[in-house]
């Protein structure tokens, strides 16, 4: 192995399409190890010349050696060094940010992350048909800008050996959000060599991340002594009414269950949360959850599913048995009308059986220390029994942000960008009535891109002419049914 002759990572791909998972993470964690160095002189303020960012990191600029019984990586980027990959091929390494002349340590992350999931699965994370397009660099970067907008397979989908913890690592670096992405190296190096230290990543594990992948729910970590306290509902911009009655209703009888039983006022089973898509209701909900100091769960649908008959309602027993076990718990139902549909019409026995072994576990489940808390954009798609005294006691509506949330909102979305101190906030949020907060966000975002293309700072003139041409993404129309649900006191 010692005297096999070094080559690129785009040679050795092409001879083995894709590499073992132990291969895979000792490159990767390699790749990351180049990179920190360039990342620290960014975060020190240093990071001068666009040969240390390596920007469009390919595999033609990593060269594979053998050292040890195992492979090693280091990046060697030199100028026009692309071999196997195409012109085209190699835009698929570049992150959608760099197309506008911004790069940045989160830019290196997403190529890095590319290359991570396609030595892993043997594809690329997205597909592009270029075929139809005139071949102009403007049209290409509308193809990968409209095709990225949907997210790509987890690389389990190719790899039934990756876990399900790194396919959240894996999607998280290659996220077409700068946001979301890890911020350097150092950070998606952290991500690997494993969540709470429940395993290390080494080139001879065969367990891949297991102990993670085996757990269905995805739970919010208990905070250590040594992290800062959670600030809970002062977090929260605006809601002024939806946090006093979770506080005077909710809140207060969990904290003081002696008072309150003393004039027999029972504490809350559940609450349901409802309202247009986009409004803070997971927020919110995480927020209430800091508020109490409960456990947290959080529950997607795909959370629950099974192709096994009854696997389903297996997984709904053990969220149960779970939260009992870290009680006091809050477990929170994303989506609950996918979880608990109508039974009412052509439902799957299945379906309803499941929704059944649900409604039987959530009722009165404050008597073992857990408290439901259901959110759903589509009210009269659930089940009607979920609102049965003794599971949903209280059903609250969420509308679009209000004034002052919409103005924080706007305040939040501008912290650590360089933008103009004329910028006001109350006039922006009086101009964005019912425009919701992943409106907001992505008003900010094309602001800031056209003060970039500028190289000026953001003004308010950007922000105003972004929302001229902006249309909320929820309609008046919507509102006013979700509206009608609360004046008529359907779920009220």
């Amino acid at each position: 192995m010692d005297k096999t002759p070094e080559e690129s990572l785009a040679q050795l791909l092409a001879r083995k399409k894709r590499l073992s998972l132990d291969e895979a993470l000792s490159v990767q964690t390699d790749i990351l190890e180049s990179l920190k160095p360039a990342h620290e002189k960014f975060q020190n303020g240093s990071w001068k010349s666009k040969r240390e960012k390596h920007l469009n990191l390919l595999p033609d600029h990593v060269m594979i050696s053998y050292k040890d019984g195992r492979l090693r990586a280091r990046i060697e980027r030199r100028e026009n060094q692309v071999s196997e990959n195409t012109a085209i091929e190699a835009l698929n390494y570049v992150a959608l940010e760099c197309f506008w002349d911004v790069c940045i340590p989160a830019s290196d992350i997403f190529s890095s992350g590319v290359i991570f999931y396609r030595m892993i699965s043997g594809e690329f994370p997205w597909k592009y048909d270029f075929d139809n397009l005139s071949g102009s660099l403007e049209d290409i970067i509308t193809r990968i800008y409209e095709v990225r907008k949907t997210p790509p397979p987890s690389p389990s989908f190719y790899n039934e050996n990756c876990s399900s913890y790194l396919d959240s690592v894996i999607l998280k670096a290659v996220s077409t959000g700068l946001e979301y992405r890890y911020s350097s190296a150092a950070e998606f190096l952290f991500a690997l060599n494993a969540e709470n230290r429940l395993i290390e990543i080494r080139p001879d594990t065969e367990k891949y991340l297991t102990p993670l992948a085996e757990k269905s729910l995805t739970e919010k970590p208990a905070p250590s002594e040594e992290k800062k306290k959670s600030k809970g509902f002062e977090d929260v911009a605006g809601m002024k009414d939806i946090k006093e009655t979770l506080i005077h209703d909710i809140i207060m009888p969990l904290k003081d269950k002696t008072l309150y039983e003393a004039y027999k006022v029972t504490v809350p089973n559940g609450m349901l949360l409802y309202g247009p898509p986009g409004c803070g209701k997971t927020f919110i909900s995480q927020k209430f959850a800091e508020e109490v100091s409960y456990h947290f769960i959080q529950v997607k649908p795909s959370d629950l599913a099974s192709i096994y008959v009854h696997g389903t309602q297996e997984k709904i027993g053990q969220l149960f048995k779970q939260a009992r076990e870290k009680s006091p718990t809050i477990i929170f139902i994303d989506e609950v009308d996918a979880i608990l549909p109508s039974r009412q019409g052509n439902l799957y026995h299945s379906y309803a059986s499941e929704v059944n072994e649900f409604l039987a576990q959530m009722t009165e489940c404050h008597e073992q220390g857990i408290f439901i808390i259901a959110a759903t954009n589509r009210p009269e798609r659930i089940d009607p029994a979920i609102l049965r005294t003794g599971r949903m006691d209280k059903v609250i509506y969420v509308p679009p942000p209000d004034p002052e949330a919409r103005a924080e909102l706007f305040r939040l979305y501008l912290k650590d960008r360089p933008a103009d101190n004329d910028i006001d906030l109350k006039k922006l949020a009086a101009l964005t009535e019912n425009y919701v907060s992943s409106d907001i966000k992505f008003m900010v975002n094309e602001a800031s891109r056209a003060a970039l293309k500028e190289r000026v700072k953001i003004s308010h003139k950007h922000l105003e002419d972004i929302i001229k041409m902006t249309s909320p993404s929820v309609s008046e129309n919507q509102i006013r049914q979700y509206e009608a649900f609360k004046n008529a006191r359907v779920f009220v």
